[in-house]
């Protein structure tokens, strides 16, 4: 990438103005990896272990999903809500264990799934359509079901007991992974946005509920400033549905500007606004902050700017970016 950490596609054009710039949370501004990818993970192994009693050999420390697994999907799309994502695991992996067991099906590599769960998100049949259509019926534990395991092993007894006022009624003394969040960024980096002609900031996430009030807290504490103008939430618009990047546009004024994410539904966002952008909707670039493995992929998907941090995009701005 240019200058190591940036790369920007050849003869790109910026929006004229250039006012804005949204942000993703989780992977952007909030390392995750250790808290929502772990939540999804052991949501998965509770699932077909413990619930259906399945062995895949953990007993001899075989994980059931890795890292790697969750990030297959995620560059699928249609996984951007980690409710679907565990829904998707425990119901693929169920299946692989015992409704597949000893078929071609259940050798195949979690690439060949994922490829397939691209294709039909492209089609507009993906995620948790897809699994419903793909996994059997007797594979899948009822979507709210495994909602409700994901919310005890991310948030823990305590958080369950403070945000959702009940009792943990599957995963008992769990410490809540949500507390191994971290931030990906200098807290004065807002402040120097401004500085550079930046007017307009929100958030477009996939968190919901008390997991969009405790991001915010945090992020606010950390820069000591309420800097973002707009949130929008998964519950009142899920990525990559492009009514979320027109509602964040529509609250803030911006006349142009760029989205940054992390994952296939993030650059997607961006895409199906722009290829529906009505005469008068100001233009928006997709910028990227991926694993040095997905650059070249992202490239090819038509990603605008590739960055190593949200520190980088200071070193992208066009000249007089707001005028």
């Amino acid at each position: 990438m240019t200058n190591q950490r940036i790369w920007r596609k050849p003869g790109l054009r910026y929006p004229e103005p250039f006012d804005a710039l949204f942000f993703d949370v989780d992977g952007i501004l909030l390392y995750t990896v250790d808290s929502f990818h772990a939540t999804d993970i052991a949501t998965a192994e509770y699932v077909v272990g413990t619930l259906h009693g399945l062995d895949w050999g953990q007993h001899e420390g075989k994980p059931l999903v890795t890292l790697q697994d969750i990030e297959q999907f995620k560059l699928a799309g249609g996984f951007n809500n980690d409710w679907d994502m565990c829904y998707l695991l425990s119901s693929l992996y169920t299946a692989i264990w015992r409704e597949w067991r000893g078929t071609t099906l259940a050798a195949r590599t979690t690439e060949e799934w994922a490829n397939l769960a691209r294709e039909a998100h492209l089609a507009g049949r993906g995620g948790r359509t897809w699994v419903n259509t793909v996994v059997p019926e007797s594979a899948r534990l009822d979507y709210h079901i495994v909602g409700d395991i994901y919310h005890e092993y991310y948030w823990g007894a305590e958080g369950i007991r403070t945000y959702y006022g009940r009792e943990p009624r599957y995963v008992q003394n769990q410490q809540g992974l949500y507390l191994r969040e971290h931030f990906l960024f200098q807290p004065d980096i807002f402040q120097r946005f401004r500085a550079s002609g930046i007017k307009h900031m929100g958030l477009i996430t996939g968190r919901v509920g008390p997991e969009v009030e405790v991001a915010l807290a945090m992020l606010e504490r950390y820069t000591e400033e309420r800097w973002w103008e707009v949130v929008i939430p998964g519950d009142v618009c899920p990525k990559p549905d492009p009514r979320a990047l027109r509602m964040a546009i529509a609250q803030t004024g911006a006349r142009g500007g760029l989205f940054i994410g992390d994952t296939a539904d993030d650059r997607d966002l961006v895409r199906y606004y722009m290829e529906s952008r009505q005469a008068g909707e100001p233009e928006f670039l997709s910028a990227m902050m991926v694993n040095p493995s997905e650059i070249e992929l992202y490239q090819q998907r038509g990603a605008d700017l590739i960055v190593k941090s949200i520190d980088d995009l200071l070193l992208c701005l066009p000249e007089g970016v707001a005028e």
